[in-house]
């Protein structure tokens, strides 16, 4: 479904009317296009936290994206940080050219688990730490590389503004009506419409459900990890 388009049988706006007041064939203007647009973005950073959480192999990124959520960044000699991307919420992976040219990964590291010689040292880096916005390497890089510094990671969702039309959500389309259920409901809160309300969130609550379960099989094709159950006994023998 599409955000605001002329055709209301393809647009989640309309939805959200024909949810609350039974016909999308006029806008209802009570509930205002900047209301219904906050809050269908806040029902769109909801549902990105499932798809995060729905499947640990698979890397969920919007599909309305014109590129990969991958980084490059020029390695500078000396330079003891890198700034993480503003639209990342999750770093997954920092790789950094060594002095021969080749990628090699960094292994994440806490700064408490770094020894004072570790924080001054410069050389090929192993290693990184996190503070803030901060990527540090360590130890220091002391050569430099265009585009010798990688970052893989991991993006929120492309908010909607009012003057969108056909922009549609970058998930998949079966599931684009839970962003006009919850729109709706936050309504219904709001205005004390009681019926309304019970009914929505036992619609968001269903197809939450489908997102989950639907999402939590994107990756087949990953080997299950088996465990081996350590089984004990007591001094008994039993």
């Amino acid at each position: 479904m599409q955000f605001n388009t002329t055709d209301k049988s393809l647009s989640l706006i309309a939805h959200v009317d024909f949810l609350l007041f039974g016909d999308s064939s006029t806008f209802n203007t009570s509930y205002s296009l900047a209301d219904r647009t906050r809050n269908m973005n806040i029902s769109l950073d909801e549902i990105i936290v499932e798809l995060f959480n729905a499947d640990p192999n698979f890397m969920w990124d919007d599909k309305t994206n014109v590129d990969f959520p991958i980084a490059t960044l020029d390695l500078v000699a000396n330079r003891d940080h890198y700034t993480i991307p503003d639209e990342s919420l999750v770093i997954h992976r920092m790789r950094i050219k060594d002095q021969s040219g080749s990628f090699i990964t960094l292994t994440p590291k806490n700064r408490r688990e770094l020894s004072d010689s570790d924080l001054a040292s410069t050389g090929t880096p192993t290693c990184y730490y996190k503070i803030d916005n901060g990527l540090f390497p360590i130890p220091v890089p002391d050569y430099g590389y265009t585009s010798g510094v990688e970052l893989e990671f991991q993006r929120g969702a492309n908010h909607f503004v009012t003057t969108d039309t056909d922009k549609m959500p970058g998930f998949n389309p079966q599931f684009h009506a839970y962003l006009s259920i919850d729109t709706a409901r936050q309504y219904a809160v709001a205005t004390g419409m009681k019926e309304k309300m019970s009914f929505l969130q036992a619609e968001k609550d269903r197809m939450k459900l489908k997102i989950q379960e639907h999402y939590a099989r994107r990756s087949p094709d990953d080997r299950t990890r088996l465990r081996i159950k350590r089984q004990y006994t007591n001094n008994t023998g039993l």
